[in-house]
């Protein structure tokens, strides 16, 4: 007698189907998978941060170093690794002098308030810790003061030992430049077939154009609001306006804390060395500002380019800060675009893809993926 036709069926189906068992190991498993990632991004960083940060440039500069190696004779094809090099090597020059400017005026501006400071303490209505006293404010306002004039050279001299670090990524970087056009070749040996190796150099190009489009907004909007800052603040007859707009265009580099901070440190500023109205009104512009920037005119100019999630970049802002301290802060943005732009254009993670981006569906994803997009 023939075996029944629906027990086979239910067996294949048994075999075919994951038990429901299997579903808290793979949970567990993935679980582990995530911990163990954090585990290695926080423990390599010495290693990967500057290997990560010299990708990221080196896809930024290619095209300038493309075109030079174009129309150059091939004994001469160096002069395009060394012409985005010294593009790379003037943009740091010109941030390393505005934060070495930025903690002077800062060492200037805490020595000048020590006075000031002490006095808006002693007028507090409850008693200092750690033994403070109420009898000399003057002394303590200096003692606080100079606290802020170490912190200020410190930051100065936290800014001058990372240049051995600036010097090993543009070295990665040069690196990377010469050998970028035998990649081509080694992506079709490991690749399966030159689909996968085009879909590899599409990502590159992707990842180099969103990286350019986010630094030239965060520059270019930056600057925006450094000058209605700085203009806003001497107009109210603020002191040290032109380092209040210099720190906005430094701080617009880390997205949503730094905005917040270039705002409230000069609102803390007029606290100490005016009257509370004063800083009331001089906060109220700065949020105006903020608000027209941050909340109308930024969205619309990056979400067009990037097209990651506010609340993306807020969580990657948490994460990355917490592996990579403030050049985690920094490179939040772009390491959040090059980890959607990979996942996008794999089958299996573009779910994971739409999530990280203001897509609504995979139709606007495809947009989004393409290199012509950023």
């Amino acid at each position: 007698m023939e075996p029944a036709k629906p027990e086979r069926s239910k067996l294949r189906m048994d075999i075919s189907e994951p038990s429901q068992n299997t579903r808290p190991r793979h949970l567990f498993l993935w679980i582990f998978a995530a911990a163990a990632l954090f585990w290695l991004l926080r423990e390599a960083y010495a290693v990967l941060m500057p290997g990560v940060t010299a990708l990221l440039l080196a896809l930024a500069v290619w095209p300038v170093v493309a075109w030079i190696r174009r129309r150059v004779p091939r004994r001469l094809e160096w002069l395009g690794a060394v012409a985005g090099a010294l593009i790379v090597l003037a943009v740091l020059a010109g941030f390393l002098a505005g934060i070495g400017v930025a903690a002077r005026s800062i060492y200037s501006l805490a020595r000048d308030i020590g006075p000031r400071l002490g006095q808006r303490l002693s007028d507090l209505p409850f008693t200092l810790p750690e033994g403070i006293g109420r009898d000399d404010p003057g002394a303590r306002g200096m003692e606080l003061s100079s606290e802020l004039a170490a912190s200020a050279l410190s930051v100065f001299n936290t800014t001058a030992s990372a240049l051995g670090g600036i010097v090993l990524i543009l070295f990665l970087m040069l690196l990377m430049l010469g050998e970028a056009p035998n990649w081509n070749a080694k992506l079709n040996a490991i690749s399966d077939g030159r689909r996968n190796a085009r879909r590899w150099i599409e990502i590159g190009r992707s990842v180099g154009a969103k990286f350019r489009a986010y630094f030239t907004i965060r520059l270019v909007l930056g600057a925006a609001s450094g000058l209605l800052y700085g203009g806003f603040l001497f107009l109210a007859g603020i002191e040290y306006a032109p380092l209040w707009g210099l720190l906005a265009v430094l701080l617009s580099f880390i997205p949503t804390v730094g905005s917040i901070i270039s705002g409230v440190l000069p609102t803390i500023y007029v606290v100490i060395t005016r009257d509370l109205g004063t800083a009331l009104l001089v906060g109220a512009g700065l949020l105006v500002i903020e608000q027209v920037m941050g909340n109308f005119i930024d969205p619309k100019v990056t979400g067009r380019r990037l097209a990651v999630s506010p609340l993306v970049v807020l969580l990657a802002l948490t994460l990355w800060t917490t592996l990579w301290g403030l050049a985690g802060a920094l490179l939040a943005v772009p390491l959040t675009v090059l980890a959607t732009v990979v996942m996008a254009h794999f089958e299996r993670l573009k779910p994971a893809a739409l999530l990280l981006t203001d897509r609504d569906d995979f139709a606007g994803l495809e947009d989004y993926r393409s290199p012509d997009h950023g």
